[in-house]
């Protein structure tokens, strides 16, 4: 299957193309349509290919695009049950932060947000786990696997590739996310993953690192580059 990352930051929007369809993963925050759009045909996505939009949770810069996308492409947008409620609560789109200068950028954010306007997520189709996703036209499965929000979804592909969201970030190594919702549900969907043994790892911000990595996940503070030795 074809990958194609395609970076609308601060997050990564990822395109699979596989025999059948392709699909798109985040398609990113408000105003990010036009980079995914052009991106597509450059790569020669004709829209009526595309046969689904997959969000891996209810945070805007994951899915603020969605339905600019899908005016374009006509696909439907997808998530797992849930998250479209979880998105209408302006707490939760920063979740508890795990550093000092995450929790003075949430509290900034509470105090701000009541002032900006936000659509919510509204996804056409539930996905559960586990689901095959070959009638959209690629040869994956959905994975659930909570803890930065309640229902995130990440899918892994028959051939080993998973993409998860941001169950973890690497901007400088592999790490866990400043934000997290549920401590223990993020170990429990680490561990999940890490027995699925996949080959290469695709997030939601930073680079894609291999699977064996997972045995190493450092803490949140280790985005910051000056903590690397």
């Amino acid at each position: 299957m074809e990958i194609l990352r395609i970076e609308v930051p601060p997050t990564n929007c990822y395109l699979l193309r596989g025999r059948e369809g392709v699909a798109l993963i985040d398609p990113g925050p408000p105003g990010a349509a036009t980079t995914v759009i052009a991106h597509a045909q450059e790569a020669g996505v004709r829209p009526e290919a595309v046969r689904l939009i997959f969000v891996t949770h209810g945070h805007l810069d994951h899915y603020g695009a969605a339905h600019q996308v899908q005016g374009w492409c006509g696909a439907p947008v997808s998530a797992y049950p849930g998250e479209a409620e979880f998105s209408r609560d302006r707490r939760n789109a920063l979740p508890p932060a795990q550093t000092l200068r995450g929790s003075l950028l949430r509290w900034f954010y509470l105090l701000l947000s009541p002032l900006a306007g936000f659509e919510p997520l509204q996804p056409d189709v539930l996905l559960p786990d586990d689901q095959a996703l070959s009638e959209y036209g690629i040869r994956a499965r959905t994975v659930l696997l909570p803890g930065h929000s309640p229902g995130s979804l990440g899918l892994i592909t028959d051939e080993g590739d998973a993409f998860v969201g941001d169950l973890f970030a690497n901007y400088a190594v592999p790490s866990q996310p400043i934000y997290l919702s549920d401590r223990k549900a993020w170990e429990r969907s680490y561990e999940h993953l890490r027995a699925l043994h996949p080959r290469t790892v695709y997030v939601g911000h930073g680079e894609p690192f291999e699977g064996g990595k997972l045995d190493h996940i450092y803490p949140a503070r280790y985005q910051l580059r000056w903590w690397v030795r």
